[in-house]
């Protein structure tokens, strides 16, 4: 028996203008969107997807709870393969993950990845902090901004154990901005220099203005398969999961 190979076949990302979506949508129109267009760049129809993995809906009281169940009924599908795991931003990368892991074990043959937020057309985000219970009661009472607060202690302890400098942070923004500037659909593109981060105003210390990622909406889709099917649907480039 050869092995299952996960591939990706098919991406899509939601169209903003200046961080916003163009027109009004819930979180799971959007998902819906960026499904419909990454599993038409696969060739897939949406019938045949019987994996979903999806991280909580923000600014959707409720279903954000069952994100997985909510998305699938919208969607009209029944996958028998599901993942709501949710570490924050970077759980669309375990998704791929997870998701090349249940397609090789044959726990399904499309998986399909989305995320979708409306958090600055809803102003969802701010710097009020959360309900001070469990872990929270150590930040929400001293006025400690969140998220960017948690990234800030985090990036003083680095500062204090090997000796960064601000500058040097700063080199990861304009390192991204210079990503951004090769994209037509980003929301900033202006050229950013290190003196320019510095010279923003601090947002929580050691973080400046230009340090923190911006707050926009947006949403995203990705298709994955086993290499076999890729071929057999005649996709031309899958991109192969090499880690």
């Amino acid at each position: 028996m050869s092995k299952r190979e996960a591939v990706i076949v098919g991406v899509a990302d939601l169209p903003l203008k200046d961080g916003k979506v163009a027109v009004p949508m819930s979180v799971l129109q959007a998902q819906a969107l960026c499904a419909r267009d990454a599993l038409a760049d696969a060739g897939i129809p949406m019938h045949a997807v019987d994996g979903l993995l999806t991280a909580g809906m923000w600014g959707v009281p409720g279903p954000g709870q069952l994100a997985t169940v909510t998305l699938s009924e919208y969607l009209g599908i029944a996958p028998r393969f599901v993942d709501g795991t949710n570490i924050g931003g970077s759980a669309f990368e375990a998704h791929v993950a997870h998701a090349a892991t249940a397609i090789e074990a044959g726990r399904c043959e499309v998986a399909l990845i989305t995320y979708g937020s409306l958090q600055r057309s809803e102003a969802s985000r701010n710097l009020a902090g959360r309900p001070s219970v469990l872990t929270m009661q150590y930040e929400t009472p001293w006025g400690m901004p969140t998220p960017v607060g948690g990234y800030a202690l985090a990036a003083m302890r680095h500062m204090h154990e090997h000796g960064t400098t601000s500058a040097q942070l700063a080199e990861i923004a304009v390192a991204t901005r210079k990503w951004a500037a090769m994209n037509p659909s980003a929301t900033m593109r202006d050229p950013l220099s290190v003196d320019d981060v510095l010279a923003s105003p601090m947002i929580s210390d050691p973080l400046h203005l230009l340090d923190v990622c911006l707050v926009t909406d947006g949403g995203g889709a990705v298709v994955m398969t086993t290499a076999e099917h890729a071929r057999a649907i005649g996709h031309r480039k899958p991109v192969h999961v090499r880690g």
